[in-house]
């Protein structure tokens, strides 16, 4: 693939005009056929230009500016990770500061958002979810999101994102993290995890029972189901499983 042109102030601002013709029509419920002609428009924009932040370097240290040339990082830093496009602003990138790394804002001011006190953090594909590494421990990660680490640091793989769950592995067995029915975290601990389309309950097998999942994460077998009480059932159903979202 060839390198693209770098974007220019020229193509910022085409973007930032029809991000705000996207807005207006929205704001006004207008023709959808017009706004998905603009929404071609603004991923051929970002897919034909580079839009990473630039890195730089001052008194020995690094920083980062974006397309504009404008400082989003000061040289504060003795290296950065994977880089962000100017049009996610928001988005911070992961810094490092002596044998450590930790995430910073693209604020101006390069703003810690998490301790420097990790080996690795990289960011999940198409999620707000980052995988991050301690020095201790190489070969496991736990899941951070908003800054904050909110698994253990036992797993090994993730995959990509389905059906409103990132799959989740560690030692031959999966888990998940059901994050659109509010970061549930299940633990790697099942034989097969899968469902059966939008809408429907995920099914577990565990040591080759099969079954499924409260949101409250207990594994209930489907024999287990079966020999309930209706009230028991009904019980069961209030707190509910976890789904393929409907969409």
């Amino acid at each position: 693939m060839e390198d693209r042109i770098k974007a220019t102030k020229e193509q910022a601002d085409k973007l930032e005009f029809i991000n705000a013709e996207i807005k207006r029509l929205e704001d006004e419920s207008g023709s959808g056929f017009e706004i998905f002609k603009l929404m071609q428009e603004k991923e051929q924009l970002q897919s034909d230009y580079d839009w990473k932040d630039e890195v730089f370097e001052e008194n020995g240290k690094k920083g980062l500016k974006n397309i504009l040339g404008e400082i989003v990082v000061p040289a504060i830093y003795d290296g950065f990770g994977m880089l962000e496009p100017y049009y996610y602003k928001s988005t911070p990138v992961m810094a490092k500061q002596g044998e450590y790394v930790g995430l910073v804002q693209r604020d101006g001011k390069g703003t810690p958002i998490t301790k420097f006190e990790y080996h690795l953090i990289l960011p999940i594909f198409m999620t707000p979810f980052y995988a991050v590494w301690k020095k201790e421990d190489k070969q496991h990660f736990a899941l951070m999101v908003g800054g904050e680490v909110f698994t253990p640091y036992e797993i090994q793989k993730h995959y990509m994102p389905c059906d409103g769950v990132l799959p989740l592995e560690a030692d031959g067995k999966q888990g998940m993290l059901a994050y659109e029915l509010g970061l549930i975290y299940i633990k790697p601990e099942y034989d097969e995890i899968y469902d059966e389309g939008v809408g429907s309950d995920f099914v577990f097998v565990k040591d080759g029972v099969k079954g499924r999942v409260t949101l409250d994460k207990r594994f209930i077998s489907d024999g287990e189901y079966k020999n309930l009480s209706d009230e028991e059932q009904e019980e069961l159903d209030e707190i509910g499983f976890i789904c393929a979202p409907d969409w």
